[in-house]
């Protein structure tokens, strides 16, 4: 079966542009190990700092970046590094490679906090601002909530937080966020993750975008790569294939604008059908709804059948059951157990999106049939 792929926000298909020159740069003498001396690894290593700097053009002036395996990694190395000591705070909404990492460090010892979210998946502000003290070291707000979609104002957040202990350490997950909404960060935001499957890139490859008067504490040691941040052997063509993807979803308004076409025109087909769960804010790439009553699971696999693939949360959260993070937005226990999530990619089509609405409603009316 050809299916229509509408689960986005958990990986994304490799753009075929990007592919190809990543390709073609590879096999033209793009394999060799930039660590090494000779004249053919020195033009790999310089085509790896053009793609640094292509990420970092996109940021203000005075950050730098580590190239990891991915967003997770990228979540870790910021953690790891800056939440030593004091108390820590994060959201309740987080994704797991946050949120479980402020779990492993209160097994150590440190003082966790968790910011409550509203129901619409972004923390809630005054909460979270609540929490922030003196001895505070470290926060942790996503920038876009990877489940509802709901956009956190990430500047404004990280100033409020400062302006209560001007020494804390911010940093965001800015994974679903990065290319895919119009934003630039201001200088109260520390540290920044990103992820290369999100954007049409292979998996494999990320980055943490870090203020430079910063010292990130390495958590691997080897060769002393990345400036001695993040040693191994780089992922050359991970991140060639990175750059490449990033050149061919550059224009951020225009893809904003498209994706937000789909979102109004799925909605729009499913007036009275569903609940929505994701706000007016929130990325227009990922959309929350309910068909309250009736088990997300059981909805996931009937679109299945009929050719289209949602999701129904994290994909890293899928085996768990109920989402942690739809749990925390307080919603009602039927309106909770049918959220699905159905997020769109840079080329997903409008009519693919109706037909997915239409067999949304198809399987809504068949499971309701079937429980008279």
């Amino acid at each position: 079966m050809n299916y229509v792929y509408l689960d986005n926000a958990a990986t994304t298909k490799p753009n075929e542009v990007a592919l190809k020159n990543a390709i073609e740069l590879l096999n033209n003498d793009g394999f060799y190990n930039p660590s090494a001396l000779y004249n053919p690894s020195r033009a790999v290593k310089t085509q790896i700092e053009k793609v640094r700097l292509q990420v970092l053009k996109l940021f203000p002036n005075g950050y730098d970046l580590v190239f990891t395996s991915g967003g997770t990694e990228a979540d870790n190395l910021a953690i790891f590094s800056f939440a030593k000591k004091g108390n820590i705070v994060t959201t309740s909404g987080e994704h797991s490679a946050v949120y479980n990492t402020f779990q492993q460090l209160k097994q150590t010892g440190i003082e966790v906090r968790f910011a409550k979210l509203n129901s619409d998946g972004s923390v809630n502000e005054e909460h979270l601002l609540s929490l922030i003290d003196e001895k505070t070291s470290f926060v942790s707000v996503v920038n876009v909530n990877n489940e509802t979609g709901a956009i956190n104002d990430i500047n404004s957040i990280a100033m409020r937080v400062k302006s209560i202990n001007k020494n804390v350490i911010f940093h965001s997950d800015g994974v679903q966020a990065f290319l895919k909404i119009n934003q630039k960060l201001s200088q109260n935001v520390d540290l920044y993750s990103i992820s290369a499957h999100k954007i049409g890139a292979l998996k494999g490859t990320g980055a943490l975008i870090y203020k430079k008067n910063l010292h990130l504490k390495a958590q691997l040691f080897g060769g002393g790569q990345e400036h001695n941040y993040r040693s191994g052997t780089e992922n050359t063509f991970g991140i060639f294939n990175f750059g490449f993807a990033i050149c061919e979803n550059a224009n951020i308004e225009q893809n904003f604008k498209n994706a937000q076409v789909l979102k109004d025109a799925f909605l729009n087909e499913l007036q009275g059908v569903v609940q929505l769960v994701s706000s007016t804010n929130s990325s227009p790439y990922i959309v929350s709804i309910s068909l309250v009553g009736i088990k997300a699971e059981i909805m996931q696999r009937l679109l299945a059948d009929e050719g289209y693939l949602v999701g129904t949360g994290s994909a890293c959260s899928s085996k768990l059951g109920t989402s942690r993070i739809i749990s925390n937005c307080n919603l009602d226990k039927r309106v909770s157990e049918g959220v699905l999530r159905i997020s769109f990619g840079f080329t997903t089509t409008i009519d693919e999106v109706i037909g997915c609405a239409n067999a949304i409603k198809k399987c809504a009316e068949r499971l309701k049939v079937i429980k008279k």
